[in-house]
């Protein structure tokens, strides 16, 4: 289900330590595939996923910036985090990819180590969409963040 073209991988002695994926927010990095959620899941969970997934992963952008790349299901396995890998593969993106700007869209506010990552990297906070209460109160993440980097 996922694109492979879209993504870029790390690995370290044969083991894979981080993945990331790059659009150019018109293609999907995931394509969904309701008779594999099925398989895995079982008919009614594999429906109901397959409904629910496809708004949220494959979902278009609006008005979509051009010359820009979205960097999507940045990674890293538990054992290599804090240890550079998810910075070295978005440098790579942006060394290696044609976009001007890049877009990494809805990051939990909660989420310190992400946050702390993009911003040494020269991302900024563009947009916020705060949560419901309910729904903050349930999971503690008051605010999803859109942050923006522009190629110097």
């Amino acid at each position: 289900m996922f694109i492979l073209e879209q993504f870029y991988v790390a690995i370290a002695s044969g083991e894979i330590v981080g993945v990331a994926a790059c659009t150019d927010g018109r293609t999907f990095s995931v394509r969904l595939n309701t008779k594999e959620l099925r398989k895995h899941l079982g008919f009614f969970k594999g429906s109901i996923a397959g409904i629910f997934l496809k708004k949220e992963f494959e979902a278009p952008y609006k008005n979509f910036p051009p010359n820009t790349g979205s960097i999507e299901f940045v990674g890293t396995a538990p054992k290599f985090r804090g240890q550079g890998v998810a910075s070295q593969i978005i440098q790579h993106i942006i060394e290696n990819t044609p976009y001007i700007d890049y877009v990494i869209d809805e990051v939990a506010d909660t989420n310190i180590p992400a946050m702390r990552l993009y911003e040494k990297l020269g991302f900024e906070e563009y947009k916020r969409k705060p949560m419901p209460e309910k729904i903050a109160k349930k999971n503690g993440i008051n605010n999803l963040l859109s942050l923006k980097y522009v190629k110097k």
